[in-house]
């Protein structure tokens, strides 16, 4: 017993150094991983700006090519009847909204529905339309009929959408 008294005079000084090293160690290994946190989090996140903005931007697009206005020149060919160009528009409005689909990861779930309702209003007035004409019809007809109706709606979601997509990018970049 008087062995180890005696030799607490060094074992314990030693100890206490052994410890704080440990301590001042922990610390600094500790500090040293929050910084490479924080670079590799601030690498990403000029990434992730950059992915999103495309994201507005495609989006955006999107909006402005389902407009009636702008679809239909576009997908209307010469000679086509009506039943044709409502098949055309509701297979290039599908096709655009699922080749877009994956953006909604980089918006906000608002805008993201907004977009959905835009798509099914337009839809949705495609196909109240193309019962107003005869299916053999000349397309131009049915283009006609929907670029009408187009202009009855109040509220286009598709603009609501826009200003909304617009307004949200302004906000947060």
């Amino acid at each position: 017993m008087n062995v180890i008294v005696s030799h607490l005079d060094f074992i314990l000084p030693a100890v206490l150094v052994l410890l704080l090293a440990v301590y001042m160690l922990r610390k600094v290994l500790n500090h040293d991983h929050s910084r490479r946190v924080f670079e590799y989090k601030k690498s990403v996140a000029k990434e992730v700006v950059s992915l999103r903005m495309q994201a507005y931007e495609r989006l955006a697009l999107f909006l402005e090519r389902m407009k009636p206005i702008h679809l239909i020149p576009r997908v209307q060919q010469a000679h086509m009847k009506s039943m044709s160009l409502h098949a055309a528009l509701l297979q290039t409005i599908r096709s655009e909204y699922d080749h877009n689909m994956s953006q909604q990861v980089y918006v906000s779930d608002e805008a993201w529905d907004l977009i959905n309702q835009a798509k099914n209003q337009l839809l949705g007035v495609i196909n109240d339309k193309v019962t107003t004409v005869s299916p053999h019809s000349d397309a131009t007809e049915l283009g006609k009929q929907i670029l009408e109706g187009s202009s009855e709606e109040q509220e286009w979601m598709i603009d609501e959408a826009l200003r909304f997509l617009k307004k949200e990018l302004r906000d947060n970049y």
